[in-house]
Parts: structure tokens; sequence; C-alpha cells
């Protein structure tokens, strides 16, 4: 029953006809020349969760963007297979003395896919736009660290000038920061600091990112979109770097796990994430079952001010009452119980941090709470509609009867309605995940800080800040690891704002015509090295 579901969808999906071009946008501009749709042997394929929120990528803030953010365009530096820095857009760059002047130069010769040359300025233009308020993005707090940043998105300083980012001249880019910071070299590598043409976004508004008047400078351009069936990449002519041999990106946008293992089976799909629990414990052993590794958390939130989760005692009673060691058994993808919202293999883990799985604890913490087991306390929980999110909400549920009396009701929406409820607080629970940006400990921490766009929590803790903060400057790594070990303290146990609940790789299924596919651990997957076989 579930397949012959799977492939009516898959035969839905095919016939979906809401294109961008009944939207008026392929080739509305003289932006980008779109060529023509390579052949099936030059297409890799690969499944996206569902429709991007945007391809504006000062405002992207979701995993759905990353496969077509990181593939339509480059940063200052990038991450190699091994997380360490290396030029992208920037040739070389240069470090003062006290650590808080960098000097980026940008290469020569870099063409937007309409043939003008790559400027300083771009950086400049796509920086002050991601720090300006009216922007309203999730990411804004990233540029906190260069002078004066956080004061123009905050309104106390107007005049752009006196914030630390300048173009010396066409090619030469000045950053300076409030500090030394450990980590601000990874900061450019990330999609919201990729450059932007002013002219794009003025001649064009807030539809500037479309087939047809988005100008970009990586491996792909982006040729077409059509709503809930696929967005199609197309080789860039004008990339100044080396490609495989993949003329054409797809990424089909498929929400149901059963329907897109039947698109791979059937070969429609040559890269695919997201497997159900119960289809990788079937498909264990397979050689096209890949393993990656990943700087993932996956967890439990609460939105603090929702009733009846706003005292941290409701909320540390809630962790208690969870058994996340089972979680490995059910999910099936190599996942591991998880303690520290900081993973393994990351500076400032500790897996000694966080609240115990205690239910007679977790009862009497609810007790002084004010509420009594005893009676049926009522409580809603809000999650992606995926297979995973649904199968760990439902573990959560019978945990949180059976050790707690709590009747948890579940709410499932599809990834965009989903994220929209998270950040109105709309319920007091929800599951989430977070994956690394960028390989340090300052990316998941700073998530909880009072000015993260991230946080979803309504949670703000001075003292919190205040250690996140002091770790960004302490180049010292057994210093850093106290501050971390202090701030998780109050994240995870004196608060409770948060339970982690697991780890885990990446589990993909390659085609066995696709190679050289590479997944990092920061889940970037550079199409431009693959090698499709005839």
């Amino acid at each position: 029953m579930i397949r012959l579901q799977a492939l009516m969808t898959a035969t839905a999906l095919a016939a979906v006809t809401f294109t961008s071009a009944a939207l008026g946008l392929t080739g509305c501009t003289a932006g980008a020349t779109i060529p023509p749709r390579a052949p099936a042997s030059k297409t890799f394929t690969f499944r996206l969760l569902g429709d991007p929120e945007t391809l504006d990528w000062n405002r992207a803030h979701t995993p759905i963007e990353t496969y077509l953010l990181t593939n339509l365009m480059e940063g200052l530096v990038a991450h190699d297979s091994n997380l360490k820095v290396v030029p992208a857009l920037a040739e070389r760059w240069t470090k003062s003395a006290d650590g808080r002047t960098y000097t980026f130069k940008i290469r020569k010769n870099v063409k937007w896919t309409d043939g003008v040359t790559l400027k300083a300025q771009d950086f400049v233009y796509s920086w002050k736009r991601l720090i300006s308020p009216l922007t309203a993005a999730s990411y804004a707090y990233f540029l906190f660290d260069i002078e004066n940043a956080e004061a123009f998105y905050k309104g106390t300083i107007k005049d752009f000038s006196q914030v630390g980012i300048k173009a010396v001249d066409d090619l030469t880019l000045e950053v300076k920061l409030a500090k030394p910071m450990a980590h601000f070299i990874h900061i450019p590598s990330f999609w919201v600091t990729f450059p932007l043409r002013q002219d794009i976004v003025e001649k064009h508004g807030n539809s500037w990112a479309k087939p047809g008047r988005m100008v970009t400078l990586g491996p792909y351009l982006l040729s077409s979109y059509d709503i809930d069936s696929k967005v199609i990449l197309t080789a860039n002519p004008t990339y100044y770097g080396t490609r495989g041999n993949v003329e054409q990106a797809v990424g089909l946008i498929v929400k149901e796990d059963s329907t897109a293992l039947t698109l791979y089976e059937t070969g429609k799909i040559d890269f695919l994430t997201d497997i159900s629990a119960i289809d990788l414990q079937r498909l264990k052993g397979r050689p096209d079952l890949k393993t990656f590794p990943y700087l993932k958390t996956g967890y439990l939130a609460f939105s603090i001010n929702k009733f009846p989760v706003n005292p941290a005692k409701v909320r540390r009673a809630i962790v208690m009452a969870i058994d996340r060691s089972k979680l490995p058994e059910i999910l099936h993808g190599g996942q591991t119980p998880a303690t520290s919202f900081i993973p393994p293999k990351m500076l400032g883990y500790n897996p000694k941090v966080g609240l115990p799985f205690n239910p007679g604890a977790a009862r009497a913490e609810l007790r002084t709470a004010g509420l009594d087991a005893s009676r049926p306390i009522k409580l809603e929980l809000v999650c992606p509609n995926t297979d995973k999110a649904m199968t760990i909400a439902q573990y959560v549920q019978i945990e949180l009867k059976k050790n707690l009396g709590v009747n948890l009701q579940i709410q499932s929406y599809d990834h965009k309605t989903f994220r929209a409820q998270i950040a109105l607080n709309s319920f007091p629970v929800f599951i989430n995940s977070w994956s690394a940006d960028y390989p340090d400990p300052d990316n998941f921490m700073s998530v909880f800080l009072g000015v993260s766009g991230n946080n979803r929590t309504a949670w703000k803790s001075p003292a919190y800040d205040e250690k996140i903060l002091q770790a960004r400057t302490q180049l010292n790594p057994k210093i850093r690891d106290k501050l971390y070990d202090a701030a998780q303290k109050i994240l995870l146990e004196d608060e409770a704002v948060l339970m982690p609940l697991y780890y885990e790789p990446n589990m993909a299924l390659v085609s066995k015509r696709a190679s050289s596919v590479e997944l990092n651990p920061l889940n970037d997957m550079p199409i431009k090295k693959v090698i499709l076989a005839p």
C-alpha cells in the first residue's frame, strides 16, 4: 500500500505544471543566459525535502537551501573535506598582528553569469544588507564581531562607513573586528556572506533571486524552479574553476520518504539523504548506502513563554523523563545518544553535561513546580512531518506518558509550515536539529544568544551570553572549553531550554553511476566534483 501510494505521488510530482515560466520568470532579463537542458547522461539528480524558503542567500536559513546555494555561489573562503579553510573567491588573505584586521585579496577576472566582473564592493553590499534591520536576516548576528556591525543592526549607528567593512579597491576587502575572534576566518565560508550585486537587487527588488534574474558566480546557475516539483541548476560557462562532467543538477522536491526511495530505486534520483528509519534498517549492508561524518545534534526544545513549560522545573522534569539511550534502536541511522549540545570531535564537547534520565527525580521536580503527575497534564509538540521526526515524537509521547503522566499531543507540518510555527513560538515543545555551518563550537552555542535570529525558544540569559562572547575572544582552547562547559550547564541543566537527543552521521544512497561524490561534516556537497558514468 505504501509503495503504491509512493508511485502515485511520483506520478503527480511529474505532472506539476506550475513552473517559473508560468510565473513569467524564465528569461525575463538579460542577466544570465540559460543553456538548453542537458541530456540524462550528464544530469545529476538529488532530493530536496521541500521547497526552499528562499534562494536569497542573505536571508536563507534552513538545510533545504544548502545543496542549492553552495553550488550556485561561493564565498571568500571554503572548507575542504577535512574542514581546513581554503581559498575560494579570495585567492589569499592576511591577518594583522593584533588579530583584528583581515585583508582579503579577491581573485582577478571572476565573472558573474552576466559577464560583469566580481568586485570587493559586492561583498560590502552583501554584508551591509545582511546586517540591515530591514533585511530581517536570521543570520545577521554572524557579523556582529565586526566593528560597529551590531550597533548598525540595532540602529544606534546609522552611518555604515563606521562599520568595519570596506572595499579598499576593486580587489581588496578589509574587515576590522571589535576584538580578535578565534573562529572568524570560518564565517566568510557560509552562504549568508556570499557577495551580492547591488544593481540586480535594486532592479528586481525582492524577486531578484528568481530564474532569469539571479546572477551567480559558482559552478552552476539557476535555470528553473518549478514550485513543489524541482529546481534545475545548469553548468555555469563563466565559472572560474574546474568542474566534473555534470552539466545539469536537478533537485527533486519529494516530501514523502517512501516516494523518494522509489525514485532512487528506479533510477530517477542519484543521491538520496533523509532516508526513513524503516528503510535504513532494510538497506543496511548495501554497497550504495554510504556513511558520511556529520557535525549535527538533534534536540527537543521549549518555547519558554508557553504554558505549561514556563518554569524551568517543568522543563527539567520533561527532560529527565525521556530515555534518549533507546533512540538508536528505533532510528537505525547510526545515531548515538546526545548529552552535550556541542557534538563529538569538536572543542567544547563534554559527555558529562546535561540532565540524566531519572523518572523519579522528574516526578519530584514536577511536584515542586506545583503540578501533580497523578492528574493528566496536557502538552503540545510540533515537528516536521518526516518519518524520522514523527518516530522521535511518538517515542517522546510514550516516554512522557509512562514516566510523567503527561498527555502529549503531536502536531506535524511540512517543512515550510513547521519553520513558521517555531518562529512564532506557537507550541510549547518542538523537535529540531542543528548542523554546523562552520566547524567551531561557537556556531552551536551562539544559536541561543539573545540576539540570535536562529533562537526559536524565546529564552534570553545575560549570564549565558557573557560566557559565549568571552569564549569567542579566547585563543586558549582550555579556557574556551571551561567557558563552554559553564554555558552548557546554564542551557541544559539550570534552565533546561533544550534536550540534546542524538548525534548522527549523514546516511546517503549514492547511485553507482555517480563517482567522486563528497559530503563533508558541514553537509556541503560540491556537485562540481561529481563524475557521471556514461
